[in-house]
Order: C-alpha cells, then sequence, then structure tokens
C-alpha cells in the first residue's frame, strides 16, 4: 500500500484531516505533527515530534507574550515549524505532503526528498498574498527551493494559486483543490428551533483584532442600544481563544454587555452542536499587510451547517461563501449592526440564505467529494 506522510507540525487539526481520513483504507497514511499539535487523535497513525513552536506554550508560564515568542524562534530557526528527526522518519514513504513553501518542515521534506527518502513531494497551500513571510533571513531559499522542487502543490483557492504563480511556481505543478467539510457531521438542525428562543448570532475563530472580534462586540452594542426591545430575544456567542480573549471579557464588562454575550472554547466534538444551535454565523474579518482570510474552515462549517452568513469580502472569503452570504465593509460596525438587524427581522432571509449555504457546502466542499480529487493528485504524480 503506498505511504503517504501528512506533515503539518503544530498544524496538525481534525479539520483538514477530517478529509483525509476518507483515503485510509486506499494509503497507509501517518500524520507528523509537533508535540503541541492542536489534534492528535486521527482515524491513521500519528508520529509526534519535538519542535521549537512547542516552546510557544511556556509563554504564558514566564509572562512573554506568544506573538513575541513565537517571532524569536521564527528568527533562530528560519521557521519554528521544525520537527526534530524528521527527515530520517520519512525513509521510506512514497509521498510526503507537508503545507506552505516557507514552513521549516516543508524544507526538512525537500531535504529528505534530495536524501532519496521519499518518491515525491506535495504542498498544500493556503497563502494569498505575494512574497508575504519573506521578512525573515533565510526564508526566501526556503520558499525558492520548495517552488523548485516540491513536485506539485494544492492551492486552497484561486488566489493560493495566483500567489504560487507570482513567486514563480510552474503553473501545471498547481491543482486548486479547497477545503473538505464532512457534511454528514455538520448539518443543520432536524428539528426547527422555538419562536420563543433567542436569536443567537455565532463567532467562531481566532480572538484577535484582524478577526473583527472588536467590530462584531461594537455592533451588538449598537444593535441594542438602538432598539432595546432586542435584549431579551438576542444573544451572541464567540467560541475561541485568541491573544485579545481578555481585553476582550474586559470590553464586555465595560460596556455591561455580559448578560447577553458569552465567550467560550467549544470542543471540537461539540463544534457540530454549536452551530446547530446557532441561528446566524458571522465572521467580520479584516486583512492587514501580512494576513487576510485564507479558507477559513469556521465557514464551511457555517455554510454546511446551513446557517445564513454575514461576513467582509477580505481575502479567499467570497470564493469560499459564493452568494450564501451577505457581505459588510470590514472595519464598519455601524453598518454590521444595520445588517443583523434586517436578519433579525426577516426570518424568511434568514431561510434562504441557509439554504443557499448548505447546497454550496453540499455540492462544491463536501470531504468525499475533496478526497477524490486529492486521490487523483497522488495517483497521477506517482505515475
Amino acid at each position: 500500500m503506498t505511504k503517504v506522510a501528512l506533515i503539518r507540525g503544530r498544524y496538525l487539526t481534525k479539520y483538514e484531516m477530517q478529509t483525509y481520513e476518507l483515503l485510509r483504507n486506499k494509503y497507509d497514511i501517518t500524520a507528523f505533527g509537533s508535540l503541541s499539535a492542536y489534534h492528535k487523535s486521527f482515524k491513521f497513525k500519528t508520529r509526534l515530534l519535538a519542535s521549537p513552536v512547542d516552546l510557544i506554550g511556556l509563554s504564558d508560564k514566564i509572562y512573554f507574550p506568544q506573538r513575541l515568542m513565537h517571532g524569536a524562534l521564527n528568527r533562530l530557526f528560519i521557521d519554528s515549524q521544525f520537527l526534530l528527526g524528521l527527515e530520517k522518519n520519512l525513509q521510506g514513504f512514497d509521498i510526503a505532503h507537508t503545507a506552505e513553501t516557507y514552513f521549516g518542515f516543508t524544507h526538512q521534506a525537500v531535504i529528505a526528498k534530495r536524501k532519496g527518502y521519499i518518491r515525491r513531494l506535495i504542498s498544500t497551500v493556503n497563502e494569498n498574498i505575494a512574497q508575504n513571510n519573506e521578512g525573515i533571513r533565510g526564508r526566501i531559499k526556503f520558499k525558492h527551493d520548495a517552488l523548485e522542487e516540491v513536485d506539485h502543490f494544492l492551492a486552497v483557492s484561486d488566489m493560493a494559486r495566483d500567489v504560487l504563480i507570482q513567486e514563480g511556481c510552474q503553473k501545471e505543478k498547481i491543482t486548486v483543490i479547497p477545503r473538505g467539510i464532512d457534511t454528514k457531521l455538520f448539518h443543520p438542525p432536524q428539528k426547527p428551533k422555538s419562536q420563543k428562543d433567542k436569536i443567537r448570532l455565532l463567532f467562531v475563530g481566532r480572538l484577535e483584532i484582524y478577526k473583527g472580534a472588536y467590530d462584531l462586540i461594537d455592533a451588538f452594542e449598537i444593535l441594542i442600544d438602538k432598539y432595546p426591545s432586542l435584549k431579551s430575544k438576542i444573544e451572541l456567542i464567540l467560541s475561541g481563544e485568541g491573544s485579545e480573549k481578555e481585553k476582550i471579557k474586559k470590553q464586555i464588562i465595560e460596556k455591561k454587555l455580559a448578560p447577553h454575550i458569552t465567550i467560550t472554547n467549544t470542543p471540537y466534538e461539540d463544534i457540530p452542536a454549536l452551530y446547530q444551535s446557532a441561528d446566524i454565523f458571522i465572521a467580520p474579518s479584516q486583512a492587514t499587510k501580512y494576513w487576510q482570510e485564507q479558507f477559513g474552515m469556521m465557514l464551511l462549517e457555517a455554510l454546511s451547517s446551513g446557517l445564513p452568513i454575514l461576513t467582509t469580502n477580505t481575502g479567499s472569503i467570497q470564493e469560499t461563501v459564493g452568494n450564501a452570504a451577505i457581505f459588510t465593509p470590514q472595519a464598519n460596525p455601524k453598518h454590521l449592526s444595520d445588517i443583523l438587524y434586517q436578519l433579525f427581522k426577516n426570518p424568511g432571509l434568514r431561510i434562504i440564505l441557509g439554504k443557499k449555504s448548505r447546497q454550496r457546502a453540499l455540492k462544491y466542499f463536501d470531504s468525499r467529494i475533496i478526497a477524490e480529487k486529492i486521490d487523483d493528485v497522488y495517483q497521477k504524480i506517482l505515475k
């Protein structure tokens, strides 16, 4: 059986691996993650290797911000996603499947290929800003080597494909394959919610400025200040972790919104139920100089759960949601609040958008469809 190494370091997650688990009967798959990988248990083998990125977990204990710790480690190791002993662990694999062009473990896979440890090398690319992640000495070489020696790239979006081409990749080495979602796991609720239930607004993602968390809180405040009767009819759930979490909690208290806004960090196994409990999904992302929304799994989960989506047209969001969403300008809480009120007052519109979401997930992003496309690429490069 063809041996495949899925290399993701700290970013080894069930969100992405749910698609690859569908290939486990056709390929002998082993996932490689760091000791601090987000998820560690899958329906195929997993090997966890020590990595500099594991030290980020110490930042809270020594009162050193994670962002600064991550930056220091990247400068020391070119990229902190370096897995100790990875090259030797890849001996005998037919395919090594990494992520991005600048990650340390991708460069290790390039070295393993040079040594003849692996037959073929694939990389999934999310990056949708050209020449990004090149400010650290050594990363340009990492990217150059990957562009030259990776056999095939899986771009998760058209934007990611265009960035690869701008950075010098040959077009014929790229296939656009989006993320997949288990539409059987993430689905609309079986029973409609009671009319007596509150309208639940849901945000899932990193609690960071660029994810628009503050904009959402401001929009919620504007909404209930303008329409006081909504206080007993609407609630907001923020699910996630991030560097702004404590500041966001403080702001919620200062604005006297604690009775209406809940912050939680929902375990993966409970995420589908969280979406089913919601009425409107909101992703008010903001583009920055170094980041814009790539192919957020939370958008796929919301689509598959049949939720009406309110988001911003930044990064690759349009490619993900298509016409199954309402767009609002980024960093504009007033406009966001106005659209929220329209959705609150128009349950028919929520139903229409929710049906579009579900249909789009089934047609384009079902993990079974995506797994077949990945399988086709694997077979192609092995010939």
